[in-house]
């Protein structure tokens, strides 16, 4: 009896130490890697970091650290709020913040979304930080491409299609991801796997240079706050000179509409409240939505039709639409539009990867100037005289 007991005990210590040491070896080497700060140093003073057109975070300086603070203002969903405590590596972080999630920077190995977060890490000049993204076919990243194909960049898959398996083989030191407060947001379970989440809600902000300006969000992960500043600093400098410079030069502001159908309903595709300032911008009248949220984008086809009738100007139709003969393949109603009859559709395809893709979604976020410049080019070429659009392009029949 004795010796079975022995026996009974030795098997249990063995099998506690196959599951706990490769755990506690595991934590050893991500604890070197992740340099770990040291909690409960004397609370400090805040200081703000002002932003100009960024409205779904704030930036405060804790002394040495940075507190960022992600918020949805407004909309259908329910919103989201999230804090995040920046503290260089080996320093102590300030008490007073028990709800925040400490991350030590400059990180060094993280994952991303969708290609702008790539394009503005790349912009910070730390593309070889990132070990993953969501969805390789929407990266046109070069470099990114080339790392997938060698294997050194893993797909992770979104929102509720990620495939937690290899984000927790990756283990990245923030794994960044869209959120919206809606269902499909996937924060909560990277937390539960251990994986620290960087919410990025750059696609609700409510101007072009308030997406730009997620830059800065970034530039502070990685100890690049100086040159995340001067490459947003540039661009809106730019985009503001070329707004006052066309702004009361017109009599009337031609309407348009954007997106197309699929599936039975009308979708604009990216078009939320930063595209509608590019419009307002630019000289032109949205006029398929009445809504000033522009946050999920359903349009009702029956209502999108009538509208397009009288619209006119016709942008950003389906994405892989190389004609106006492409689209009227979809749906031969198209051919009623005002849009369509003149000729005044166009596509922002204009300069693509090496695979096709379009730039637009990614670098022409980078410089919102240039994207402006072509659709005053398109709605008031007279503004813009000589100018070559470089994303959008007028489609042919």
């Amino acid at each position: 009896m004795e010796k079975q007991m022995r026996f009974v005990s030795f098997r249990i210590m063995r099998a506690v130490l196959v599951t706990v040491l490769p755990l506690l070896l595991l934590a050893g080497c991500r604890q070197e890697r992740e340099r770990p700060v040291r909690r409960g140093a004397k609370r400090v003073v805040e200081q703000e970091i002002p932003l100009r057109y960024a409205r779904c975070f704030t930036m405060k300086k804790v002394g040495s650290c940075t507190l960022i603070e992600i918020r949805k203002p407004k909309g259908a969903r329910l919103g989201v709020f999230y804090r995040y405590l920046l503290v260089p590596g080996g320093e102590t972080a300030p008490s007073g913040y028990p709800d925040a999630l400490v991350v030590a920077t400059p990180v060094r190995k993280v994952t991303c979304g969708l290609g702008l977060q790539v394009a503005m890490i790349g912009q910070l000049d730390r593309i070889e930080s990132i070990a993953g993204v969501g969805m390789g076919k929407w990266t046109g990243n070069p470099e990114i491409r080339r790392k997938m194909a060698a294997g050194e960049v893993l797909e992770t898959g979104m929102s509720a299609d990620m495939n937690m398996e290899t984000m927790v083989n990756i283990d990245p030191d923030i794994a960044f991801v869209y959120s919206s407060g809606s269902d499909t947001d996937i924060h909560d379970k990277l937390l539960s796997m251990g994986i620290r989440p960087g919410l990025v809600c750059m696609h609700l902000e409510e101007h072009p240079l308030g997406v730009l300006e997620w830059i800065r969000f970034f530039g502070a992960f990685y100890g690049r706050e100086k040159e995340a500043e001067a490459c947003f600093r540039s661009a809106a400098e730019r985009y503001e000179k070329l707004e006052a410079s066309v702004k009361d030069s017109f009599s009337v502001r031609p309407t348009v509409i954007v997106g197309h159908a699929t599936r039975g309903i009308w979708t604009t595709h990216g078009s939320s409240a930063w595209f509608i300032r590019f419009l307002h911008d630019a000289g032109a009248r949205y006029i398929l939505e009445e809504s000033g949220e522009y946050e999920e984008n359903p349009v009702s086809l029956e209502h999108a039709l009538k509208v397009g009738i009288e619209a006119e100007y016709w942008v950003n139709p389906r994405y892989n639409a190389k004609t106006i003969t492409d689209l009227l393949g979809d749906d031969k109603r198209y051919q009623y539009f005002s849009s369509v009859k003149s000729g005044k559709v166009f596509n922002n395809d204009n300069l693509t990867f090496d695979d096709g893709r379009t730039l637009f979604w990614e670098t022409g976020m980078m410089e919102p100037d240039e994207v402006l410049r072509d659709l005053v080019a398109i709605f008031h070429p007279g503004l813009v005289p000589g100018h070559r659009m470089k994303y959008y392009r007028r489609m042919m029949p």
